[in-house]
């Protein structure tokens, strides 16, 4: 069965997939089990979620970084341990301490999700975002599965939500380690660009603690302060990458149009994406149905976000990702024009298709296609983390500054018809700037570039 080089790379990644999405998608039904279990308020326990995300972020650029130095392998076997080992944590934590805790080891764990699109990117170069639609259509169908998944578990104990990955963490773990392929070690890096990373990490650290409060409890002055730190953090870190023999981040790759187009529409294209966080409470408002009821409304846009999922895959090998860009772009803000304007729930219905389709195209795997395309192997790892970072920062950035935009009172519906419109604009030029994509590169033109 595993005769295949390429076969025994994806029984790897896929499996790692499944994994990341159980832990991504069976969280927020069993919130209420673990604040009254633990007995905190529900300012505290969101930081079962902000935890996980920080030290997403804080360890993607060392881990792919060392990835790009002691091979994919090595480091991927690595995180699926810390993985492991932060899952066995959860499960069996007695205090909502050593829950943090496990919550911060599978965050660091996490970004075997990054390795493995890199990995995509070294083995598969012809078929590389047909196998990218293949990963994407795994994690969107598990993350279909999950709630149902802790709607059943938590009435036993909500425990059981985190054992049942602990055996799908440990075949990743001994999957990787017997069946990814021992890639090359490279002796060319002068030593790892620690002061790049301590700047990045107090520049990532204040940003991400300055967005979690946005809605919170602290002070304007904090807040303040907190955006100072992280301003005088990513002047320092880009004043040191420049000096840097081997940067943690390769800020070089935004000098290339594509890269810089491409990040530019990460950021904002997930702040904008934050949206459809919101799509069923915009339902349940305007259309006075159950939260139960309104969940089910949004199925048109996950579905047409799933069949587009691997069609877009195939398209980016054949036409590469401008195309497939700015047509997700004009798709999406058609969606959003039209929702803001939905006044029964089939308009609303039809609506989320346009967006399931293209957000899919704008802001799915064609940026991470990119990504690969314009980088080298010594790079790809860490070119995944910059686009990690800035996709992360977007859809945090997204989350808290559209909350803080809606009205969710009785009469708010006006707000969200306000914000969807915008919105739309925000698609528009998004479909504009992916127009400046160059568009697919000949081997030829790709050697000279680098």
């Amino acid at each position: 069965m595993f005769d295949s080089l390429r076969t025994r790379i994806l029984a790897v990644i896929f499996t790692g997939a499944i994994l990341i999405a159980i832990d991504g998608s069976t969280i927020s039904p069993i919130l209420e089990s673990i604040q009254k279990s633990f007995n905190v308020s529900e300012s505290v326990i969101t930081w079962i979620f902000n935890i996980e995300i920080l030290f997403l972020l804080l360890s993607t650029p060392i881990m792919a970084k060392l990835s790009d130095k002691y091979g994919r392998k090595n480091i991927y076997v690595l995180n699926a341990v810390i993985f492991l080992i932060g899952t066995l944590t959860v499960a069996f934590s007695q205090s909502f301490e050593m829950l943090l805790i496990g919550r911060a080891l599978q965050g660091i764990g996490a970004v075997l999700s990054v390795l493995a699109i890199t990995i995509i990117g070294d083995y598969f170069d012809e078929t590389r975002g047909t196998i990218l639609g293949a990963f994407g259509v795994i994690i969107a169908l598990v993350y279909a599965l999950g709630p149902a998944i802790s709607g059943f578990l938590v009435s036993y104990n909500w425990h059981w939500i985190f054992m049942v990955n602990i055996p799908v963490a440990a075949i990743v773990v001994l999957l990787g380690y017997y069946l990814l392929p021992v890639s090359k070690t490279t002796d060319k890096y002068a030593g790892f660009d620690w002061k790049g990373m301590i700047f990045l990490g107090i520049a990532i650290a204040s940003l991400a603690y300055f967005i979690f409060n946005l809605s919170g409890e602290s002070s304007a002055t904090f807040q303040y302060i907190l955006l100072g730190i992280f301003i005088l953090a990513l002047l320092i870190f880009i004043l040191v990458e420049r000096k840097a023999l081997e940067p943690i981040i390769p800020i070089n790759l935004l000098k290339r149009r594509d890269t810089l187009i491409a990040s530019v529409v990460t950021l904002v294209g997930y702040l904008a994406m934050a949206g459809t966080y919101y799509f069923s409470t915009f339902a349940s408002m305007t259309f006075q149905l159950s939260y139960s009821m309104a969940a089910y409304m949004i199925l048109p846009m996950t579905v047409a976000s799933l069949i587009t999922t691997p069609v877009v895959g195939r398209l980016l090998d054949k036409i590469g990702a401008k195309p497939i860009m700015v047509a997700g772009g004009a798709i999406t803000a058609v969606g959003m024009l039209i929702l803001s304007y939905a006044s029964d729930i089939y308009t609303f219905g039809f609506s989320l298709i346009f967006i399931g389709i293209g957000n899919a195209s704008i802001v799915g795997n064609a940026l991470y296609y990119i990504f690969l395309d314009e980088t080298g192997k010594s790079q790809r790892a860490s070119g995944q983390a910059l686009l990690n970072i800035l996709l992360n920062t977007g859809s945090l950035l997204g989350g808290a500054v559209i909350a803080s935009a809606l009205d969710f009172s009785a009469t708010g519906t006006a707000s969200f018809r306000h914000v969807y419109l915008y919105l739309a604009v925000i698609y528009i030029i998004l479909t504009l700037l992916s127009l400046g994509l160059r568009g697919r590169l000949s081997e030829d033109e790709k050697a000279v570039e680098e």
